[in-house]
């Protein structure tokens, strides 16, 4: 890549991660290098306009000297914990317009976008972004989990639990695949007064987030004592 930009975004980045640390106070270095970022792939496209259609590419061109798809995480993570919201969906659209996100590889950036739209108190907008999104992708969960979310915002709470139904079908177990709509359900009867069923499917979680912890660990332990039998001599050896 001869663009001499790159140079420039790579000092960005190195004040973005200090800034992260608290060593740089000035946090508008974020948002500086991503419209540098996002200037040099239109530059870029003006000479070649298949280039980088996916941000994968990025990094790929660049030989990963600048590890870009960790550093947009970290980017978009930075900016909603300072609850930079305008910027912050500035940024989601701009990444959703700028870039391919193929089947559901675009699902965390468009989740946050709803989100973030809810943190502005613009709720029909989030309804009606999250109703699109998930009549294009119907077998999304997380499409579906964003829209019960902005349904829940928006007051309509027969819709809501309607989606969360499609979803749940046993309320008594919560797994990886469906965690997600179990925390919207228990937002959802938290709107509405139902403690008794808020109550039913907070434990189901608090069930699920033990046992997670115990694989962790058990997996953590085992990995350790695999570690353990690799370093240690054999006798026969």
């Amino acid at each position: 890549m001869k663009n001499k930009k790159w140079k420039q975004f790579e000092k960005l980045t190195e004040q973005c991660y200090r800034n992260m640390i608290g060593a740089e106070k000035d946090s508008s270095c974020w948002e500086k290098a991503f419209e540098l970022l996002m200037e040099i792939v239109r530059e870029e496209r003006q000479k070649e306009p298949n280039c980088f259609q996916e941000v994968y590419m990025l990094d790929e061109a660049t030989d990963y000297k600048y590890d870009i798809s960790e550093w947009l995480e970290d980017c978009l993570d930075e900016t909603d914990m300072r609850e930079e919201y305008e910027v912050l969906l500035g940024m989601c659209d701009t990444l959703l317009s700028l870039f391919s996100w193929l089947d559901y590889t675009g699902s965390d950036l468009k989740f946050r976008k709803s989100s973030v739209l809810e943190a502005l108190g613009r709720n029909n907008e989030a309804v009606s972004f999250c109703c699109k999104w998930f009549e294009k992708e119907p077998e999304n969960i997380m499409a579906a989990t964003a829209y019960v979310y902005a349904l829940i915002g928006a007051k309509e709470y027969e819709a809501a639990e309607k989606l969360i139904h499609q979803f749940i079908i046993d309320e008594s177990e919560c797994l990886e695949e469906n965690e997600i709509m179990f925390r919207a359900a228990s937002k959802y009867y938290g709107a509405i007064g139902d403690k008794t069923k808020k109550k039913q499917l907070d434990k189901v979680l608090k069930e699920y987030e033990a046992y997670m912890d115990r694989m962790i660990e058990e997996e953590w332990l085992g990995s350790d004592e695999d570690d353990w039998l690799k370093d240690e001599e054999l006798p026969f050896d």
